[in-house]
């Protein structure tokens, strides 16, 4: 295979997107050497990694984030640029049956449970959030909803939803998900509504950043300004942003050719949620927490999900604290810099190198210094409930040891070593985390510093019926924040209620 060259207008295409050359041939490099699996140590546990806070404790980091957040200096980053197609998959699944079909034919059908979730949707159709604007449409358009569940077919009350209403296609943020009494909120309301309760600062100011698809800014905008005019004795201080094109990756063939479509053009595709580094790097907020679109509660359980946010990041303030007065005495040549600080590290498991206690005493200060002046992220950790996703883990690597939040995709479960500890982990990522992004004196980092570059995922796609090989950029909460400095704390399952599949929505949490 003779070596790959960029034509002229490969060159134009990749300067359009904000990619240079020299990037498309570290990813061709990275297709060639395949998958970097991490390696695992062992699964991070309760005492081994996983700390829990005692009640006594859950208090005093209450008091100490109510003090700090009147500051104004907490805001939230929502990744919601997912549309809601695999939500609504139980749908999708009825349009690909031909003949007219009824609910009694699907139970009829109900062989290998491959349409269970289809049928609790319309059996419970009438408890969804969005059921009335279901309902709201067919009369306008002259449709009986009661004959359509009754006799069918069901396939036309699934176009109606997924076509007719775009639910299909919609951001997952703007579905409704909640139903109350006299409101219906989305899930991008639901976590205005959250954050308003552990955001809100003495000026009455509430701070969130959404990534968004760039089709649907105009969409996410409009519901912005309804929700400025409800929630109009607050300041919502709400920014969007979209994943940048100079994040794109670019796909090839099962030899590593760079993949063209049908018009000669090299194909590009979005690199993963790890893309979003570039838009929290360019959001410059001070502590943030991030949270997934779809895991917001209902009223009735919001009081719990705010109590263990106000918990997490009171620990985050006093670790951050910490680290900032540590590194100032660094600086100021404080004769306990070394002390202190190797204390710190063993108290929140920050592991150190095998080599560090072979280096000389101004050796260890330096890379002392180096460990603790990185962002930080405090991340809760679920007991793993059999929720598909990663977990925490310690992995060895460059004969270092560290806590990482690990995807199944990340590692080589053909080792029978490795399978097992990946089947030993007892607890699950929620993506619950609280970051400090700023130095000792106030000055953002630049996270892309503190990423492991190496740390993508390969993976094997279709395009228009030919197979291609896809990458991703470190996940944004893996590899991505593989070098900062990590504390995992167990939380409440509670506080984790994502909404994966529409029939989630019928559960206890959301209702």
């Amino acid at each position: 295979m003779g070596q790959f060259t960029l034509t002229e207008e490969d060159l134009k295409q990749i300067t359009e997107l904000g990619i240079t050359s020299e990037l498309i041939f570290r990813y061709i490099e990275f297709f060639k050497k395949g998958n970097r699996y991490v390696h695992l140590n062992r699964p991070c546990k309760l005492g081994d990694g996983i700390e829990v806070i005692p009640e006594n404790l859950q208090e005093q980091y209450i008091s100490i984030y109510e003090k700090e957040l009147r500051k104004g200096r907490m805001s939230k980053f929502v990744p919601a640029s997912g549309a809601a197609t695999r939500m609504f998959q139980c749908l999708w699944k009825i349009l690909e049956i031909r003949k007219p079909i009824t609910l009694e034919d699907l139970k009829l059908r109900e062989e290998n449970n491959s349409l269970k979730d289809t049928i609790v949707f319309f059996e419970n159709i009438q408890d969804f959030a969005f059921f009335d604007l279901i309902n709201e449409y067919c009369k306008k358009s002259g449709v009986n909803i009661e004959e359509y569940l009754s006799k069918g077919p069901l396939q036309k009350l699934a176009q109606i939803i997924l076509h007719d209403l775009n639910f299909g296609t919609l951001p997952k943020a703007l579905i409704p998900f909640h139903k109350y009494e006299n409101e219906i909120r989305t899930a991008f309301e639901e976590h205005i509504v959250e954050a308003i309760e552990y955001l809100r600062d003495e000026q009455d100011v509430c701070r969130l950043h959404f990534t968004v698809g760039e089709e649907f800014l105009s969409l996410f905008s409009e519901e912005l300004k309804r929700l400025k005019q409800k929630y109009d004795h607050l300041t919502l201080d709400i920014t969007f942003s979209v994943q940048s094109s100079s994040t794109h990756t670019i796909a090839v063939d099962m030899n590593n050719v760079p993949f063209r479509d049908e018009k000669g053009r090299l194909l590009f595709r979005p690199g993963g949620h790890g893309s979003l580094l570039k838009n929290l790097n360019e959001f410059a907020g001070d502590i943030v927490f991030i949270k997934n679109i779809d895991n917001v509660v209902s009223d009735r359980l919001k009081p719990l999900v705010v109590r263990w946010k106000k918990i997490l990041g009171g620990l985050l303030i006093t670790v951050e604290q910490n680290v900032h007065r540590l590194v100032r005495q660094f600086h100021n040549g404080d004769k306990n810099f070394l002390m202190e600080a190797e204390k710190f590290c063993i108290e929140w498991n920050i592991p150190l190198s095998e080599t560090y206690s072979y280096l000389m005493e101004d050796e260890k200060k330096k890379y002392l210094y180096s460990t603790l002046n990185r962002p930080i992220r405090v991340c809760g950790m679920v007991p793993n409930a059999g929720e598909p996703g990663g977990g925490p883990f310690w992995i060895i690597d460059k004969k270092a040891e560290s806590k990482q939040i690990v995807e199944k995709a990340q590692v080589n479960l053909l080792d029978k070593t490795q399978r097992l500890i990946w089947e030993t982990s007892t607890h699950f990522n929620p993506v619950d985390i609280v970051c400090s992004l700023r130095d000792a004196n106030g000055q953002p980092f630049d996270l892309e510093k503190f990423k492991d570059p190496n740390s993508v995922i390969i993976t094997e796609k279709h395009y228009k019926g030919k197979p291609i090989k896809v990458l991703e950029h470190p996940g944004l909460w893996n590899g991505s924040m593989a070098h900062w400095i990590t504390i995992f704390i167990e939380v409440p399952s509670e506080t984790f209620q994502p909404v994966k599949k529409v029939t989630d929505l019928l559960k206890s949490s959301h209702s």
